[in-house]
């Protein structure tokens, strides 16, 4: 393998916490020499925002590692001419869109991100309102759920699928597992996907998003796996780990 992109959320930490051996493996990793970038639908925050929360917790990552679906939302729209969006994404965003925002005039894209501090009928309503004008639908990502000390919490998808039957249109997707944001990180690195591995907790983002891009899966038993037992299976991974800190041992073998 020349390069690896690794999940954050469930295979490096669960619940704020990391994952035990976690640290120790990237650390190693980076020691080798492999390319890295790290992946996440985390849509609430700023890659910034994500280094901070990592380093917190005693990891070696920087900023230019962390590939997020904000990253490909503001590629996304830096490659439009003169396209602007209605925005429900989280109040740390909001600075971040504040370019191609629009209000009360038409807008050409509604993008739903994780905008629960936003969170009200009026501004979903505007959204959907701005949708049968004739925006096309945005996903950052289309997660059902994801986990916190608390138990389940909806996710973002929950509200895209909300107002893509409300609309009878189907959203195009930026984060995990599309095609387009497995691409973007690959260029990033300058590398093929059958020169890289995708390591992760979820079948249905991470190793679909690997087999997408015919990438190496390699499946960790935390995080999501550990909760739902793998009974939500999507696709098969190449390999099985039981954490993380597998990871240094069986490079040699991928």
């Amino acid at each position: 393998m020349k390069a690896l992109l690794i999940d954050l959320e469930g295979t490096l930490y669960f619940k704020n916490r990391p994952i035990t051996g976690a640290k120790e493996a990237i650390a190693h990793v980076k020691d080798l020499g492999i390319p890295l970038r790290f992946l996440t639908n985390t849509d609430s925050k700023t890659p910034k925002d994500m280094e901070k929360k990592l380093q917190q917790m005693g990891f070696d990552i920087t900023e230019a590692e962390i590939f997020t679906p904000v990253t490909a939302m503001l590629r996304f729209f830096q490659k439009q001419d003169s396209k602007n969006g209605y925005f429900l994404v989280s109040s740390a965003l909001q600075k971040v869109v504040a370019p191609y925002a629009v209000e009360q005039t038409s807008a050409d894209y509604v993008v739903v991100g994780d905008f629960r501090d936003q969170m009200n009928y009026q501004v979903l309503n505007k959204a959907f309102q701005h949708i049968m004008a004739g925006a096309e639908i945005i996903a950052l990502q289309k997660g059902k759920y994801f986990i916190r000390e608390n138990g389940y919490n909806l996710d973002t998808g929950s509200f895209v699928q909300m107002l893509e039957y409300a609309s009878n249109k189907e959203a195009y997707v930026l984060g995990k597992p599309s095609k387009q944001y497995f691409s973007l990180a690959l260029d990033e690195l300058g590398v093929t996907a059958e020169e890289t591995a995708v390591v992760g907790d979820d079948q249905t983002t991470d190793i679909l998003g690997a087999e997408g891009v015919g990438a190496t899966g390699i499946l960790v038993k935390t995080g999501k796996y550990a909760e739902v037992n793998g009974s939500q299976v999507k696709v098969e991974p190449n390999k099985v780990i039981d954490s993380i800190s597998q990871l240094p041992l069986i490079l040699k073998d991928i």
